[in-house]
C-alpha cells in the first residue's frame, strides 16, 4: 500500500503574503455578533471595515475594539423605561 506525500496547499493572503512569510489574524461577522447580536451581517461588515481602516498596530484588535467601534457606528437605542 502506497502512501502519497500530499502537501497541504499554502494559505495565500494576497499581495505576496502567504503562510511562509506572514500571519493573518481573522475577525469575522460572528465575532462582531458576539458583542452586538442586534447588528445585521452588512452592519457587521461595516464594523469590520472600520476596524481595518482605523487599526492601530501598537494597540491591535481585541473584543473591546470591536465593541467600541460597534457602539460608535451603531449606538444602541435606549429603551423607554415607562417613567
Amino acid at each position: 500500500m502506497s502512501i502519497e506525500n500530499k502537501e497541504k496547499p499554502k494559505l495565500d493572503y494576497g499581495y505576496g503574503y502567504n503562510e511562509t512569510n506572514s500571519i493573518a489574524i481573522i475577525w469575522e461577522i460572528d465575532d462582531v455578533k458576539s458583542v452586538r447580536p442586534d447588528l445585521t451581517d452588512d452592519e457587521c461588515m461595516e464594523v469590520l471595515g472600520y476596524v481595518d481602516r482605523k487599526h492601530d498596530a501598537s494597540l491591535g484588535v481585541c473584543w473591546e475594539t470591536l465593541e467600541c467601534h460597534c457602539d460608535h457606528l451603531f449606538p444602541e437605542k435606549e429603551e423607554a423605561n415607562g417613567n
